[in-house]
């Protein structure tokens, strides 16, 4: 394994509770992991599993595919982010560290009092986090029958109890809400048809936002951030990450 390899390795780490997790390069075997495992263990007596994470996403519940490397093979645990505890099995509900930022930049938008509606909300991390800074109300929709459940131990978790965890289709669901105030669509995948029904369910008026997760493709020496502004009318665009080269996760602020 060349120097390389090794130092992308060692930057592709993340903790998540009491397990790393190692992403692993597209040129790399899993088992030539093991080492690098090892290690992690070594460094860390709070560690108990290392797991290897091959890149993007399957299906739709947007799950990544997962590689048991060293340690107990459990990938349930209590990850702590922002302020919030939130119990997850990373290899049964969609999980990205990436998000950590906007997990904190939205509910901090958030005033009190506001409806909020979380299309696709996984876990639970935007929907519980902006109840607890200020949201009178927040319903929370995820097609995936795991997100649901953990995000039921997790509104209990953080006495959340303004969170309303609704199983199903979010683009159906949806209609049988309460216009609101914010709607947040952290689904990249299906942006467009995402923004359509958001702009219908959202009150209006100039004092709303969607918090739309945007795939946006540019050619070379194109902003990313200006190509999803024009695109979406928004007033604030950020990159949450490159898919590839030329393709983007954008985030855009859209006032209503």
């Amino acid at each position: 394994m060349s120097s390389r390899q090794r130092l992308e390795i060692w930057k592709r780490i993340e903790t998540i509770g009491d397990i790393a997790v190692i992403g692993i390069p597209f040129d790399v075997s899993p088992k030539d992991l093991v080492p690098f495992a090892e290690q992690i263990m070594k460094d860390n007596p709070h560690v108990k599993s290392v797991w290897g994470r091959l890149r993007g996403t399957e299906g739709d519940y947007r799950l990544s595919h997962y590689v048991h490397l060293l340690g107990d093979k459990r990938s349930e645990t209590i990850y702590r982010e922002n302020g919030a505890s939130f119990f997850l099995d990373f290899t049964k509900v969609f999980f990205s560290q990436t998000l950590s930022y906007e997990h904190n930049r939205i509910p901090s938008m958030v005033r009190k009092g506001e409806v909020v509606i979380n299309m696709f909300s996984g876990y639970g991390p935007f929907s519980i986090l902006s109840l607890l800074k200020g949201a009178g109300k927040v319903y929370s929709i995820d097609l995936n029958p795991f997100a649901y459940y953990y995000t039921l131990v997790n509104l209990e978790l953080n006495k959340a109890y303004g969170v309303i965890p609704i199983l199903g289709d979010a683009f159906k669901k949806i209609y049988r809400l309460e216009e609101a105030d914010r709607i947040i669509c952290p689904l990249p995948e299906r942006d467009e048809e995402a923004f359509e029904v958001a702009k219908q369910r959202v009150k209006g008026k100039g004092n709303s936002f969607i918090h739309l997760f945007a795939r946006i493709q540019v050619k070379k020496g194109e902003d990313p951030r200006k190509v999803a502004l024009q695109k979406f009318k928004g007033e604030f665009a950020r990159i949450v990450r490159s898919v590839k080269p030329g393709l983007y996760h954008v985030v855009v602020d859209i006032r209503v």
